[in-house]
């Protein structure tokens, strides 16, 4: 193999990897990049090769870690460390950097873990959730049957027992339902068809019908899609579907309530917007609404994972989410998706 072959595949190696690695020499100036880590925080090469770590990354002075990769250049002993950056349209992304010496330089090998930590955060959240919200029906139909084994007199006061320990079990399905859909948003493939924006809202509306509020709410759509659209089907009625449903139960009893549903081309794919002017959502809880079982107010029964849901079907799809929000204004939120127009995945 020649030299110019070598350095060609081992070009095309490095640049299609998942991981991000970065080269620096005994100073930490930075002498190379490949293309992930280019693209992961939207680097121009040619804007920060020969730059320096400190310059870079400025926060790698204050937590130490400077000193650390200077350490590894100076004893030849490998680190692993996590690390949290912010990123510029992602929030925070959590990495785990592997840093060795490489000649009298310093080689970084950063993973991307953000997906591992949220499913380690979200198990935690799930189990101690799922245990605190299922212990109270279990108990009250424990207690019933205990009761109803020494005090049941009658055919009405059996009855009434029965009604108890019905509700109480309906509730135990409803939670087991929704955890369902959600591990279903995780687990479910893809299925790419041509959308019909027009019927999906119309469908996602006439399901809604019959919730309690949707009578009170003027909803109005504005489809101005100039493509042939393709996405999962499943995956966009569940977000129509959650953030109407969000919007219904957080209206305020104000006679000109609205919901106003728009979808318009966007960047080759489609920015979908759902406002109202309901409740609003303070600023303090914009960042925490897309958390598994979060809940803002008591205004209306929910299980929390609405927008939990919506925002991993929206990843599952290549977009992302976004809420502009403002207390007893209202609330919007936009998602864009893309266009997966793509051979072979059409049906």
């Amino acid at each position: 193999m020649t030299t110019e072959n070598y350095d060609k595949l081992r070009s095309e190696f490095f640049d299609q990897a998942d991981l991000l690695f970065y080269l620096f020499d005994k100073d930490l100036n930075l002498i190379d990049v490949n293309e992930n880590g280019l693209k992961t925080f939207h680097f121009k090469k040619e804007n920060i090769i020969g730059k320096n770590l400190a310059e870079l990354s400025p926060d790698n002075r204050s937590s130490g870690r400077f000193d650390l990769y200077k350490e590894v250049i100076r004893t030849g002993k490998p680190l692993e460390i996590d690390e949290m950056k912010p990123h510029p349209s992602l929030g925070n992304m959590h990495f785990r950097i592997k840093a060795f010496k490489v000649g009298n330089g310093l080689g970084l090998i950063s993973k991307n873990i953000t997906d591992l930590k949220e499913i380690i955060d979200e198990l935690e959240t799930f189990i101690s959730k799922t245990s605190h919200d299922m212990r109270s029906p279990i108990a009250t139909i424990l207690g019933i049957t205990n009761i109803s084994k020494t005090q049941v007199k009658d055919i009405d006061e059996a009855k009434h027992f029965l009604k108890i320990v019905q509700e109480q079990t309906q509730r135990l399905d409803s939670i087991l339902q929704i955890l369902m859909e959600t591990m279903k948003i995780r687990k479910i493939e893809k299925t790419i068809r041509m959308i019909d924006f027009e019927k999906t809202i119309d469908n996602v509306l006439s399901s809604l019908s019959l919730m309690k509020g949707f009578d009170k709410v003027k909803f109005t759509k504005n489809i101005s899609v100039n493509q042939k659209f393709y996405s999962d089907d499943l995956l966009l009625i569940s977000i129509f579907h959650n953030l109407v449903d969000n919007a219904i139960k957080y209206k305020r009893n104000v006679p000109d309530a609205y919901i106003k549903i728009s979808v318009v081309d966007k960047d080759g794919g489609v920015n979908v917007a759902v406002g109202d002017n309901g409740i609003g959502i303070p600023d303090n809880l914009q960042n925490d609404v897309y958390k598994m079982f979060f809940r803002g107010t008591n205004q209306a029964s929910g299980s929390g994972l609405g927008l939990y849901i919506i925002n991993h079907s929206i990843k599952k799809l290549g977009g992302h989410i976004s809420l502009v929000s403002k207390e007893k204004i209202g609330t919007e939120f936009t998602v864009y998706l893309p266009n997966e127009n793509i051979k072979g995945k059409i049906k």
